[in-house]
Formats: C-alpha cells, sequence, structure tokens
C-alpha cells in the first residue's frame, strides 16, 4: 500500500522529532546550494532530469512579492537582499518538484474525472451554483495563466493535498499516548506567587557624592553627544525635473507616429482541439489522421470531440482551449494554430508530448489600432520621463563640474542648472533623516573635506537617475557633557542597578525562610506585600502574565514534603514562586473537548514529522541543478 511505503521512509526513531519547519528551510541548511549548472540552459532549475521553467520561477516569484505586499519593500532593500529572495523563491519551487516527485514514486495520482470534479466545485467559478468556463476564462486572463497550465498547476496542488492527507489519515495514536501527554498538557498546579519591585527599595537608597562621582568617571562615554550637523545641498533626480515638463500637442503626435506599433495589438486566435494520447505512438498518430479524415468529409467536430479526445477537461467544453497567446502551448502546437487563416479551418494531426493534436480555429480577433486620444495619457509620462532624462544627464554634468570648481558655495551652480538650494535639519549619523539615510550621501555629509575643509561633498550618486551635492551649513562636535548635566541621569542608574541587586537580596532571603520553613510575615508585612494565591491553575490560566505563568510551570513538582521555589526576573520586578502541588491531567475526568484537542495535538505532532521526514529523504536524495544567472536576469 501506497502508506505503507510512505512509512517505510520515516521509522527512524529521529523521525517523529523533525520539526516541521524544515519543510521550507532550504537556504539556512544548506540544500541544493550548488550553482553548477548542467542541465536544461534556458530552465531555472532541474530537479532529477526535470526542468523548471524560467517562467515558472517569475510567476511564482510575482506571486510570492505581491503576498509580501508592502513590507517587500521593507525587508529587501539592496540588490544582495533580492537576490537571496530570489533563491528562496526558487528553492521553493525545488522542495515543491521533489516532493511531487516523491508523490508520484508512490503512485498518487489524479484521474482526469476528479481533476474536472474540483475544478467544477470551486465556489468562484459558479455562477446560481452552476459551474461557468467563461468565469475561469475571465479568472485566467486576470493571473496571466493559460488553460494548460492552469490545469497542470490544479493538478499538482491536488496531488500534494492527497499526499499531506494520506499520511495524516494514515497516522494514529495509542490512549495511552494521549494519557501520558495529557498528564503534563492537562495539569493543576497549587502555589503563591509575590511580586517585588524594584521601585521599593529606591526610596530608601542615599547616593553618595563620591560615588556618583565614580560612576560618571568610569561611564564617560555613554554621556556623549553625538556629533551633528546641518547641510546645504542641491539635490537633483529625474522625477523632480519629470513633474515641471509639459509637452506640446506637436511632440505628443510625433511620438504617437513614430510608436504605431506599441499601440497596436496582436490578433488573438481561440481554438479548440481533439487530442489523441497514448502508449503507442504509431497507433496514436493514426487515429489523429483518421479523425481528420472524418473532418475533412464534414464530420461534426464536437461530435468528434466528445467520442475521441483524451482531454476529458476540455471536452466538457466542446475542445475549447480559450483564448491562446505565443508561448501558452509547445512550439509545434503554436506553429500550426498560426497557420489556421479562417474560422473552421483544421490542422493535420500536430505532435507535442501530450500526444497529436488536430487543432480547429473557432475565433479570430482582429488587431486593432488604438486612436491618439486613446493613448494620449500614456505618451504624456514617456515624454515627460524621457525630457526629465535628458535634462538630468547634462544638469547632473554641470552640478559634478561646477561644485568642484567652485568648492566653496553652491550658489553659482544653482543658478547655473536653475535648482535651488535646500538646507537640512539638524542631524546626526545615528539618526540620519530621508535621503541622508543613504549611507553614501551620509559618509559624504560628515567626512574630513565637508565637516572640515568646509568644502563641497563629490557628486553622490543616492539612486538610478538621483544625485545629491552637501555642503556644511552648521556644525556641533561630539562632547561629553558636564556631570551637572547629567547628574540627574546619574543618580537614577545607581539607584536603578542598587534597587535591582536589594530587591535580589530581599527575595533570596525570603525563598530561603520558606525552604527553612520560616515565617515570612513581618518580612512582608515591612514592604507592605502579600503573596497571590494561584490555587488549582492551568496552562492556559490568565491569572499569571504568560511568561511567568511559563515559569511557574517549569518549577520542579514538590517532593518528600517541600515546596518547590524560584526567583523569577521579569522587567521592572522580581517574582518569588513558591509550588505546593501537582496534580496531573486526567483525561478520563477532563471535558471531552479539551481530550479532543490533546489527540488531535500529537496525531498532528506525528503527521507532521512524518510529512518533513519524507520530504527531507526526497530532496536528500534529489539531483538538482541551479541556473541563478536565469533568475537573477
Amino acid at each position: 500500500m501506497v502508506m505503507d511505503r510512505i512509512r517505510e521512509g520515516v521509522k527512524k526513531p529521529w523521525a517523529k522529532f523533525v520539526i516541521f519547519a524544515i519543510v521550507i528551510s532550504f537556504v539556512g541548511a544548506g540544500y541544493f546550494t550548488s550553482s553548477l549548472f548542467l542541465g536544461d540552459p534556458f530552465a531555472a532549475a532541474v530537479v532529477n532530469g526535470k526542468s523548471i521553467s524560467v517562467q515558472d520561477f517569475q510567476r511564482a516569484y510575482a506571486q510570492t512579492r505581491q503576498q509580501y505586499g508592502e513590507a517587500f519593500a521593507q525587508f529587501v532593500k539592496t540588490p544582495e537582499q533580492e537576490r537571496d529572495f530570489k533563491e528562496n523563491v526558487l528553492q521553493s519551487l525545488i522542495s515543491r518538484e521533489v516532493t511531487l516527485q516523491t508523490a508520484e514514486e508512490l503512485g498518487l495520482r489524479i484521474s482526469n474525472s476528479q481533476l474536472r470534479k474540483n475544478i467544477q466545485s470551486v465556489d468562484s467559478l459558479q455562477v446560481e451554483g452552476v459551474y461557468s468556463a467563461d468565469l475561469l476564462d475571465q479568472a485566467l486572463v486576470r493571473i496571466g495563466k493559460s488553460r494548460s497550465q492552469f490545469k497542470k498547476d490544479m493538478v499538482s496542488d491536488v496531488v500534494l493535498a492527497h499526499l499531506t492527507t494520506g499520511i495524516t489519515a494514515s497516522e494514529f495514536v495509542l490512549p495511552s499516548e494521549s494519557e501520558d501527554q495529557y498528564k503534563i498538557l492537562g495539569q493543576l498546579r497549587t502555589g503563591r506567587a509575590l511580586a517585588v519591585k524594584y521601585s521599593l527599595f529606591e526610596d530608601t537608597l542615599e547616593i553618595e557624592e563620591d560615588e556618583i562621582n565614580r560612576y560618571y568617571q568610569e561611564n564617560l562615554e555613554s554621556f556623549r553627544l553625538e556629533e551633528k550637523i546641518s547641510l546645504d545641498y542641491i539635490e537633483l533626480s529625474i522625477e523632480g525635473l519629470r513633474k515641471d515638463i509639459t509637452p506640446s500637442e506637436e511632440e505628443i503626435q510625433i511620438y504617437y507616429d513614430d510608436n504605431l506599433d506599441r499601440f497596436r495589438s496582436e490578433e488573438q486566435r481561440r481554438v479548440s482541439h481533439i487530442l489523441i494520447a497514448g502508449d503507442d505512438d504509431a497507433d496514436n498518430l493514426s487515429k489523429a489522421q483518421a479523425i481528420k479524415s472524418q473532418l475533412d468529409e464534414g464530420a461534426d467536430f464536437v461530435a468528434l470531440v466528445k467520442s475521441n479526445s483524451s482531454d476529458e477537461f476540455s471536452a466538457e467544453n466542446d475542445g475549447d482551449l480559450g483564448i491562446l497567446s505565443a508561448g501558452d502551448m509547445e512550439e509545434s502546437f503554436d506553429l500550426a494554430m498560426n497557420t489556421l487563416a479562417k474560422v473552421g479551418d483544421t490542422t493535420a494531426p500536430v505532435k507535442t508530448s501530450f500526444g497529436y493534436h488536430i487543432i480547429k480555429l473557432t475565433e479570430l480577433i482582429e488587431g486593432t489600432t488604438q486612436s491618439l486620444d486613446e493613448v494620449k495619457q500614456e505618451i504624456i509620462p514617456a515624454l515627460q520621463k524621457a525630457a526629465a532624462e535628458e535634462q538630468f544627464f547634462a544638469k547632473s554634468k554641470i552640478l559634478e563640474e561646477k561644485s568642484f570648481e567652485f568648492s566653496d558655495s553652491l550658489a553659482e551652480v544653482s543658478e547655473l542648472i536653475g535648482i535651488e538650494i535646500k538646507t537640512s535639519a539638524v542631524f546626526s549619523s545615528r539618526k540620519a533623516p530621508g535621503i541622508f539615510a543613504n549611507q553614501e550621501v551620509k559618509d559624504a555629509a560628515f567626512s574630513d573635506n565637508v565637516v572640515n575643509a568646509r568644502m563641497n561633498s563629490n557628486l553622490v550618486n543616492v539612486s538610478d537617475g538621483h544625485v545629491v551635492v552637501v555642503r556644511l551649513n552648521s556644525h556641533q562636535a561630539s562632547v561629553i557633557q558636564e556631570l551637572d548635566v547629567v547628574k540627574d541621569q546619574v543618580v537614577n542608574r545607581i539607584k536603578s542597578a542598587k534597587s535591582k541587586d536589594t530587591a535580589l537580596v530581599y527575595a533570596e532571603t525570603i525563598k530561603d525562610k520558606i525552604l527553612a520553613n520560616e515565617d515570612v510575615t513581618q518580612i512582608l508585612a515591612d514592604k507592605n506585600l502579600q503573596w497571590q494565591d494561584l490555587d488549582n491553575i492551568g496552562r492556559t490560566a490568565t491569572v499569571l502574565p504568560y511568561r511567568q505563568l511559563q515559569q511557574f510551570f517549569k518549577l520542579a513538582t514538590p517532593s518528600d514534603g517541600r515546596v518547590s521555589t524560584d526567583i523569577m526576573n521579569d522587567s521592572a520586578e522580581l517574582v518569588v514562586f513558591i509550588l505546593n502541588k501537582v496534580e496531573e491531567g486526567s483525561l478520563e475526568s477532563a471535558e471531552k473537548s479539551l481530550a479532543d484537542q490533546a489527540q488531535q495535538r500529537l496525531s498532528r505532532f506525528y503527521s507532521n514529522a512524518s510529512y518533513a521526514s519524507l520530504v527531507e529523504q526526497g530532496r536528500n536524495q534529489a539531483e538538482v541543478s541551479r541556473n541563478l544567472d536565469n533568475i537573477n536576469r
């Protein structure tokens, strides 16, 4: 059985403890990291001889980037980060392909009828509860995917879902395993907690002058004010120039006339097909030729689709494949399709990797040319950009030369290129605003030439089509603040450190007395402190903050009539715990919902471990080569 074969790969003792997250941890773990490429030179990667196309990578990259949304720009800021992001997307595709091949080896398949059922059950493809092929076509246009690609992806998704379901369904948890787990997860604990705030001890502390002086001298650098500057600068960018450019009507007309091809749409073809597929190539060709002869003699195409086509999915729609663009199908299919001149024409049998196709042209959509009025709003930004680029390169050359020639001022170059001088707010290197956060700009701003020699900086590239020249406006040197200025800070720091030490001594005294079975009532009363009773609380209790609750459940079970104690540092306080009693959880006495959750949690853990082990085994055995040049172009 398939599931027996899966289990053979996960019998090792460590398999149950593999964390599921390793399925997606590719780069960090070092899997598939070889950049040596020995396979298809046009592929992004090859897995056990099967190519992952650059188009598949580009589609996955676009989808993954879209999922990140605005956060993408926050996490991917440099070319190196962009390259790493792309490699992670490729690793995901490789892992998916490895898992699909593993599923295939295990004999997992999906029939055309099952695939058709899955597609027709998608809610978004139904009108009043009935499947609509038009809705599918509209959806495919929106996402830029052909029917054949959609079918391929759908098959992969269903097979992977079946693999996961198969593993999950095959896992079982013994009653004794659930009972043992619930003894821990269902524990009830009884004890006490005491919060000892550091601030309780600050008012009693007296800080001597020599102590203040000593702390100040030992920590001088922590009282240093950062160097700060304000800059005068000339900023030049293509985008800034573009906003002030208004193309003339004559320029717009000339651009339109010179670029008419851009505004013409290519003709489009909607086709249907009859696919003849099977193990015997010669027999397939013979059948296809016979069907073509019948068509030439006037036979009904739709009837022949229904009775002969191996593509059951398209056969449900009279063989319709929708509107196809170049590259949607294999080259031989595309070439044959484009030979059809009139609606109703059919091709001779065409061979692809799927079998033999007889293709019929069902709709020919002529190409059209958009009018100037229709595309005018597209032309204006293009002209603005072209003019802005021309101005940018001319002005940036003058800016570079003249800011060097007149190195003690920006006034002359500002007048020459017609760009005003701006002045920044005062800032430090650590908190530089706007363009000054750019490392190259920051380096120039705080350079010896600008700060000490009071000269203009060199021309600095902020980004493509964006440059700046800076000069010093004002300067605040880095200095250590005098003690009189920071004395309150010094006192507060000393008090904070001492209060923590004093609170710890106090908490440890309470802990020691409890372990010695001594009374602590008076010690607590002196500080107006009271215990918080914790009576039979579980792991999901809300009587303690989460971190404190976790610590309470880490305490060892009391034994020999003695309590367990611990001290926890939690932000602005110490917490003293006493654990008096631990009651093991019991599935028999637990609510049914809690018992079911415990069993499901353990079953999921086993299933995830089995799946992870299966994928890990496939990855270790896979022969993978990558062509990183193809994804980084």
